[in-house]
C-alpha cells in the first residue's frame, strides 16, 4: 500500500548539521553543480550547512545524522513520546532521537537502534536507506536492467539489491566503481537526496499525469454568506507537493446550480519541490444565490470533486 507523505518534519539537524549557513552560497564548495544541490536542499531544510558559510562538503555522514537526513528528506513523522521497537542502551532524549522514532514508524528497516548512532555510514548502507526513504512515498515504475559495478564482490547482505534500484531510477550513475565500503560523505549524500527527489517529482508529474507516489484529493467545495448577502465559494484541496496549484477557471449557472470549473496546475519545469502534500485553498463571488454549488476540473492534473448544496 503506498505510503502518502502528509507533512515535511522540520527537523534541525544536530551534531555537525547542527547550524544552518545563513550565506546563499557555500565558500567550500567549488563545483557549479553541487552548489546547486546543497543550496537547494538548504532552502528545502533538507540539509543545512556548518557555520555561517560552510557545507563541509568531504566529512564523513555518521548513522544518526544519515537517518535525521532521511527524514528530513521525505518529511517522515511520528506520534509524539511513542518508543518504537525500544532498546534500553538508546538514548532516548537525544538529537536525533525523534528522527530514528520517524523513521521506524514508517518502516525503514534499514534503521536500528542497536547500531552506533556515531558510527560512519557506509555508501551501500545509505543507498539502502535512501531507497527504503522514497519508497515511503510511493512505488514506482522502474527498468529492470542488470547494472554490472567493478567492485561487485564488495557488496554485503542486501544491499546489491537497493543499488540496482537506485541505478535503474538513475539516482546513481550506473556501472563503474560504487565503493560500498566507503563511508558516505556530505556531499555524496546531498547528490543522491537531490537526485531521489528529483526523481520522484519527474515520475509523478511526467506527461499531464499523476503517477504512483503523487495524488491530488478530493476537491472539497464549502459556501458561506458574507455579512454584504454575497456568497463566497471556497474550493480545498490537498496537492501532492507545493509545486502544484489550485485555480479556478469561470463559473457556470443553470437552473439554480452553480458550477465551479477548476484547474490543478503542475509544478514550474525545472524546479524542486519536496514531496510533501499541501493544502490548497481558492475562493470566488457567486452570483445570486444557487440552490446547488458543484465543483469540476476542466484542466490539468487529475483530481476528484464533491458537490455541496447551498444552506
Amino acid at each position: 500500500m503506498k505510503k502518502t507523505v502528509k507533512a515535511c518534519a522540520a527537523l534541525v539537524m544536530a551534531g555537525s548539521f547542527a547550524f544552518a549557513a545563513s550565506a546563499s552560497a557555500y565558500s567550500d564548495i567549488q563545483n557549479e553543480d553541487n552548489a546547486k544541490i546543497a543550496q537547494s536542499l538548504q532552502q528545502m531544510g533538507v540539509m543545512k550547512g556548518i557555520g555561517q558559510d560552510l557545507f563541509a562538503p568531504s566529512v564523513d555522514l555518521t548513522n544518526a545524522q544519515a537517518v535525521q537526513l532521511i527524514v528530513n528528506a521525505f518529511g517522515l513523522e511520528t506520534d509524539p513520546g511513542v518508543d518504537y521497537i525500544p532498546v534500553p542502551s538508546f538514548n532516548n532524549d537525544a538529537w536525533y532521537a525523534p528522527a530514528y522514532e520517524a523513521a521506524l514508524h514508517n518502516g525503514i528497516k534499514t534503521v536500528t537502534k542497536t547500531d552506533s548512532v556515531s558510527a560512519k555510514m557506509t555508501r551501500e548502507q545509505f543507498a539502502s536507506l535512501l531507497l527504503e526513504g522514497i519508497n515511503t512515498t510511493g512505488q514506482y515504475p522502474t527498468t529492470k536492467m542488470y547494472i554490472f559495478f567493478d567492485d561487485e564482490k564488495e557488496f554485503t547482505g542486501d544491499h546489491l539489491g537497493a543499488i540496482q534500484t537506485l541505478g535503474n531510477m538513475r539516482i546513481i550513475s550506473p556501472g563503474g566503481e560504487f565503493r560500498p565500503q566507503d563511508p558516505i560523505t556530505r556531499m555524496e549524500a546531498a547528490e543522491l537526496v537531490y537526485n531521489a527527489i528529483e526523481f520522484i517529482n519527474k515520475v509523478g508529474g511526467d506527461n499531464g499525469n499523476v503517477g504512483e507516489g503523487t495524488e491530488v484529493t478530493e476537491v472539497g467545495v464549502t459556501t458561506a454568506k458574507e455579512a454584504d448577502g454575497r456568497v463566497k465559494a471556497t474550493l480545498k484541496a490537498s496537492l501532492p507537493n507545493p509545486g502544484y496549484g489550485l485555480k479556478i477557471d469561470d463559473v457556470k449557472y443553470e437552473g439554480g446550480k452553480a458550477t465551479i470549473q477548476y484547474s490543478i496546475t503542475k509544478p514550474e519545469s525545472g524546479m524542486m519541490y519536496p514531496q510533501v502534500i499541501t493544502d490548497a485553498e481558492v475562493s470566488t463571488y457567486l452570483t445570486g444565490t444557487p440552490s446547488e454549488v458543484v465543483a469540476e476540473q476542466t484542466g490539468g492534473e487529475t483530481g476528484a470533486s464533491d458537490a455541496k448544496l447551498l444552506k
